[in-house]
């Protein structure tokens, strides 16, 4: 029988490049992401909560710069955009998700490591921290972010400077003292308002792990005198379980959503979910 020969050590450095450049490539993407993201996680002592957003990159790196992190499936979807300012958008997206999963991760680890898989419901999650809810949103001014390992959260952002009929459709989406409220507001702060409560209802449903087909009723908001919801659903321990609050980023409206975890509704590992990674 032939003598296998050891490899020599250029070849192990050999093999090593491609591992050491990935490595580079992810610190420095893990570098920009963090120089450009801000804290905006609530001054509460008692929970366990993080809330980041990341500033839109209009003017930031080119496409390739992100994609190297990300799956196959995640690239093939971001070749479906044909605008290009549309995919790097996506891309910066997905790279804001690992980088958070990987400070939820507390590791090192390269950002192209870190992946998410999503409940039936959409709801994404780490399969090494099952328990950990995590909650996303994004508009063109950029994307928002937290997650809790004890409490249950969701986020939600929208642009200011959308075209809406506030008027015309909290009278079609929202409860009557909730399209009362933007009926009886200034013209000029009428959408703001409606922004406000819309972002309250998404981001109460994404605490309950549900996203709009559940139904914007499920939830009603006020925001006068205090932020709070005065109706949520029994089953998740009515209005007194959750918490609510507004956001201040600029140019945008953005809520925060949290909600206690009860006994019977605590998190199980979602094992039935699909493995969307990302």
């Amino acid at each position: 029988m032939k003598a296998v020969r050891p490899r020599s050590s250029r070849h192990e450095m050999i093999d090593k490049v491609p591992k050491k450049r990935d490595a580079l490539r992810s610190e420095s993407i893990s570098y920009f992401l963090e120089s450009s993201v801000r804290d905006l996680t609530p001054t509460n002592p008692h929970r366990d909560i993080s809330v980041l957003f990341m500033p839109a990159q209009h003017d930031g790196p080119p496409a390739d710069f992100f994609g190297s992190m990300l799956s196959v499936s995640e690239l093939s979807r971001a070749e479906r955009f044909k605008a290009i300012d549309h995919k790097i958008s996506f891309l910066q997206r997905r790279a804001f998700r690992r980088f958070c999963g990987a400070i939820a991760l507390g590791d090192t680890r390269p950002l192209s490591q870190v992946g998410f898989a999503t409940t039936r419901e959409g709801r994404p999650y780490l399969s090494e921290l099952p328990r950990t809810w995590f909650s996303f949103s994004s508009c063109r001014h950029g994307c928002l972010a937290a997650w809790s390992f004890s409490s249950a959260v969701g986020v939600d952002i929208e642009s200011l400077d959308q075209s809406v009929s506030p008027v015309e459709m909290a009278i079609y989406h929202f409860a009557p003292n909730e399209s009362d409220a933007v009926c009886m507001a200034e013209v000029n702060e009428r959408k703001r308002l409606f922004l406000r409560l819309w972002t309250l209802k998404e981001a109460g449903l994404k605490s309950i792990g549900e996203g709009i087909s559940y139904g914007l009723d499920a939830f009603q908001f006020e925001t006068k005198p205090r932020v709070r919801a005065s109706f949520a659903p029994a089953a998740y321990g009515g209005p007194t379980n959750f918490n609510a609050r507004l956001l201040e980023i600029a140019g945008c409206c953005a809520a925060l959503v949290i909600r206690n975890r009860l006994p019977s509704r605590q998190q199980q590992s979602p094992t039935y979910a699909n493995s969307t990674y990302g």
